[in-house]
């Protein structure tokens, strides 16, 4: 607790005058056990008898949900770092194992991520180097120009390529994220698909081939009314065939009656 020590006056102002310490601030385990460090201040109480409590900000002890970047994997650097520690043997179950080994591998991956930097950054940077060794090449043609443009080309390359792979992980995580929302990509989809799910025409039974709307539609109808309710559900159906798939439900004399 911070400021005021005493949390209520009764208001008097001669010698019965009296202050106590009466407000508490409560909390449960769970809190505590997600903000150990919580405080709270004692305001001035103003024209009130008792002095407002107000929490201070907490902070959590958790340093954010991690988030594996795929263009990690891309480096040259991944797979020694995965080896190092998949390598050690922890005691325990297999899931254990697993998830010990992986908790371990989180701070190497946080580590990479922050040397990496900002990877649109990156890709400027090298988009600068690229014209600066290109503006030398303009006024130089010798060999050692050339080398330093191929090498910029490399860097580009490489720059990009991981921008690219973070930049499609970050879109498929805002689609999984956003879902089916009233987003413009949602309705550019889906008219994506009715135009390409449309039926133009449709051949029947006997080979004609019906292109109009209304005919496609009604055969459509006829077809299926005939499947489900039609003619079909009169045919007699020869148990003896169906015998090696309904073994388990049908005995023999079932069967064959």
């Amino acid at each position: 607790m911070y400021g005021e020590r005493f949390t209520w006056h009764n208001c008097s102002r001669d010698a019965r005058s009296l202050w106590k310490r009466l407000d508490r601030l409560l909390v449960n385990d769970s809190w505590m056990e997600r903000w150990p460090d919580t405080t709270y201040v004692s305001l001035s109480a103003r024209t009130s008898d008792h002095s407002p409590l107000v929490k201070s900000d907490t902070s959590t002890r958790s340093t954010g949900m991690f988030r594996f970047d795929n263009y990690l994997a891309r480096t040259t650097e991944f797979i020694p770092s995965v080896c190092s520690i998949w390598r050690h043997h922890i005691v325990g179950s297999a899931m254990y194992a697993i998830t010990r080994k992986l908790k371990a591998l989180k701070p190497i991956f946080r580590a990479q991520r922050k040397r990496k930097g900002d990877l649109s950054t990156n890709v400027s940077l090298a988009k600068g180097f690229l014209d600066s060794a290109q503006t030398l090449l303009a006024a130089d043609r010798h060999c050692p120009t050339l080398h330093l443009e191929y090498c910029c080309k490399l860097v580009l390359r490489l720059a990009s390529r991981l921008e690219q792979k973070m930049l499609q992980q970050r879109a498929k995580m805002a689609w999984l994220k956003d879902g089916d929302q009233c987003s413009r990509i949602f309705f550019r989809k889906v008219a994506k698909r009715r135009a390409s799910k449309r039926v133009f025409q449709i051949n029947t039974v006997d080979g004609q081939t019906l292109t109009s709307q209304s005919e496609v539609i009604n055969e459509f109808i006829r077809y299926y009314e005939e499947l489900l309710g039609g003619t079909t559900r009169d045919r007699l159906i020869d148990l003896r065939y169906l015998r090696p798939l309904a073994r388990h439900i049908l005995t023999v004399d079932e069967a064959e009656a």
